[in-house]
């Protein structure tokens, strides 16, 4: 059984379009638990074109206020979509990790990995080889 935990959500004032104001207006700390995302939620997912993450319970929809956005692990995530949890009153958020929260966000490590697996496409040839 997975524990509770915590996660930050942050609600954005309507006027955080304006300059010069402070977009943030709320931020409330709430229970929370990770749950599995299962190929049936990715899949669900992927036809409402969405690609999340991670997959959090907030335990009581009172809670839950339409946030977009939350901090939980440490990092900023952006909420895709929230969906009632059948068995409690809860919420269920579909969560994606903003750019820039961790060192494999920045690209260059998701490049290394694609041709990791291909000796052929990792190696470099040089002008004087080919010739």
């Amino acid at each position: 059984m997975r524990m509770m935990t915590s996660c930050t959500l942050i609600g954005f004032s309507p006027d955080a379009h304006e300059v010069g104001t402070d977009p943030v207006s709320t931020r409330r700390t709430v229970k929370c638990q990770e749950l599995s995302m299962t190929y049936a939620d990715r899949t669900e997912a992927m036809g409402e074109g969405l690609s999340p993450e991670a997959k959090l319970l907030i335990p009581y929809d009172r809670d839950y206020k339409d946030e977009r956005a939350l901090e939980y692990k440490g990092e900023r995530w952006t909420v895709l979509n929230a969906d009632p949890y059948k068995d409690w009153n809860g919420v269920i958020l579909r969560i994606r990790r903003d750019k820039g929260n961790s060192a494999t966000d920045d690209g260059s490590a998701a490049g290394t990995q694609q041709n990791s697996g291909n000796a052929a496409e990792s190696q470099q040839v040089t002008p004087a080889e080919v010739g």
